[in-house]
């Protein structure tokens, strides 16, 4: 009966063995196309779609969000005892710069990237540049209220880099530079 028991036993771990080991490699088989696909580029307009999601979560106080679509973000914000109010839209399509690494402001540029239109005007007003977060010492607007949140900023400056990137000119054929 010893040998027969001490077979089992023999058995019984070999079985466990296997099965633990088994266990031990199927994981790793799985996390591997999670680490491909985290490692990828996010597309153009993923990144513009993350972006305006966080702008209408972060959109600083008496500023109302109106609309986004394919890269226009829309809000309005009011003026003149809350009767009138100015529609800005952020078009995330032209931002192609952005401020250095070593500034505390983060702002955004770009040609027309952001333009107002106030009630009872038949013109919009352009601007090149807008504030995400920061102090701001140039006075720009700055219609997001991202500053308390230092790491969500420093995802938005990954995004934007990348977005920037999407947005540059491209080079021509035949050009040096």
């Amino acid at each position: 009966m010893t040998k027969q028991l001490k077979f089992a036993v023999v058995l019984l771990l070999t079985v466990a063995s296997m099965n633990a080991n088994a266990q031990k490699k199927t994981p790793a088989k799985a996390t591997k196309p999670a680490t491909e696909s985290k490692s990828s580029k996010p597309s153009k307009q993923e990144t513009m779609d993350w972006i305006a999601g966080k702008m209408k979560e972060n959109l600083g106080s008496y500023r109302t969000f109106v609309s986004y679509s394919d890269g226009k973000f829309v809000y309005k914000k009011p003026y003149e005892r809350e009767t009138n109010f100015c529609t800005t839209t952020i078009d995330l399509n032209k931002i192609t710069g952005m401020n250095s690494e070593y500034s505390d402001d983060f702002y955004v540029t770009g040609k027309g990237c952001m333009s107002t239109i106030c009630d009872n005007e038949t013109k919009a007003s352009s601007y090149q540049t807008f504030s995400m977060s920061g102090p701001n010492y140039n006075d720009y607007s700055a219609p997001f209220n991202f500053t308390p949140d230092q790491i969500l900023v420093e995802r938005l400056k990954k995004a934007v880099t990348t977005l920037i990137e999407y947005n540059g000119s491209k080079k021509e054929e035949g050009e040096a530079f």
